[in-house]
């Protein structure tokens, strides 16, 4: 039978600690991407009207009749260019194994953006067809610009069924959930630990 001595050596000492839980009020991130209606029909839209021709060019090793830009850099270099007069689709494999650091830039991007932009967030696994479409990196990222070799019927179509992003997301403000959560924490009989 252990000793009241023994009991109170093996009882390990506790504290009363706050951890606290903060929320970022300064970006709302569930008003960054537009929303898709009907994904299944854009999805579709997308893949035979600008992945397949791109694809198909790229295999035939033949010019592209699409104006198209991939991967990051080339992207944002077209967004911070002088406005043209011809609107661009934005397609964004959001979904898709692409670092987070590039993606969250993305909508900020196209909202400072003197062009005129329609930012399309596409379902998951469309980042390996953009494989076919280019030997280059892409980043889950894809430009389109809207000139006389896009079909203005799929434009039309794409830009339906794919809302705008809140104006100035940066700026919409949420209630934010500021708390303390109540917890405990062991207390070390270590001396060398309570010195540090």
């Amino acid at each position: 039978m252990s000793s009241l001595k023994e009991i109170q050596q093996n009882t390990v000492r506790r504290k009363q600690v706050y951890k606290p839980i903060l929320d970022n009020p300064f970006t709302d991130e569930a008003h960054m991407w537009p929303y898709v209606r009907d994904q299944p029909l854009v999805a579709e839209l997308v893949r035979s009207h600008v992945i397949e021709p791109l694809a198909h060019a790229h295999s035939m090793k033949l010019q592209s009749t699409l104006n198209a830009h991939y991967g990051f850099n080339s992207v944002v270099q077209y967004l911070e260019s002088p406005p043209t007069p011809e609107p661009v689709f934005l397609f964004v494999c959001n979904r898709d194994s692409v670092p987070g650091v590039l993606l969250s830039q993305i909508p900020i991007l196209v909202q400072v953006s003197s062009c005129d932009v329609t930012l399309i967030p596409m379902p998951r696994g469309t980042c390996a067809s953009l494989d076919t479409c280019t030997s280059t990196d892409h980043d889950g990222l894809l430009l389109v610009v809207q000139d006389g070799q896009f079909d203005p019927q799929i434009a039309v179509q794409l830009s339906a069924h794919v809302d705008h992003v809140t104006t100035k997301p940066w700026l919409q403000f949420s209630k934010s959930r500021i708390a303390a959560l109540s917890s405990t924490a062991a207390i070390s009989s270590n001396p060398k630990l309570k010195s540090k």
